[in-house]
């Protein structure tokens, strides 16, 4: 075995692994961006039928404005509006006892397989399962096995700079398509 990390994962750690996912990440930016797209068409040939079926007289023109600033002030705050959501939909899978991910793990990283080991199961995978690995804002790797699904190995479980170095020289042979996130 190369390295091992008891991973603890809180709520917080799984609702910022989500909202990067949805709004950071290639996988949900591109996501994303078509919800926002489809959503801008459908208010706006709302708009441009009303506004032709009402011939574009001044009355119509006016009572458009309301919808108009309602798709400026959504598309401003579309990324809030998105987060908010994304916590309420955990929240409620909180509530029903289903959350996405297990509080406590052991990643451990051999020369050809890394697993990670819950109370309930034990998954190995091989590296060539791994389509990417983001690390964010120097606090967060997610080692991405598909769009949706990532380990996640917060920066605080290695022991020192040195091992985190290590094992970035170790997983970079293991995976070239490592991606780096910073704040800004």
């Amino acid at each position: 075995m190369n390295f091992k990390f008891n991973v603890v994962t809180n709520d917080q750690d799984y609702l910022d692994y989500n909202e990067f996912w949805m709004l950071r990440s290639p996988y949900g930016k591109k996501q994303t961006l078509t919800v926002r797209m489809i959503f801008t068409v459908m208010v706006s040939a709302v708009i441009i039928g009303y506004l032709i079926y009402n011939r574009f007289t001044e009355g119509a023109l006016v009572s458009v404005f309301p919808l108009v600033a309602f798709l400026v002030l959504i598309e401003i705050f579309f990324n809030k509006i998105m987060a908010a959501s994304l916590k309420r939909q955990i929240k409620s899978m909180k509530k029903k006892g289903k959350m996405g991910y297990t509080p406590e793990a052991v990643l451990e990283f051999f020369e050809d397989t890394f697993t990670e080991s819950t109370p309930d199961m034990k998954t190995e995978r091989k590296y060539s399962a791994i389509e990417r690995i983001s690390v964010v804002d120097n606090r967060m790797i997610y080692i991405h096995v598909n769009n949706v699904m990532a380990y996640i190995l917060p920066v605080s479980c290695f022991e020192s700079q040195e091992q985190c170095d290590r094992f970035f020289e170790f997983i970079r042979t293991k995976c070239a398509n490592i991606d780096v996130y910073q704040k800004g």
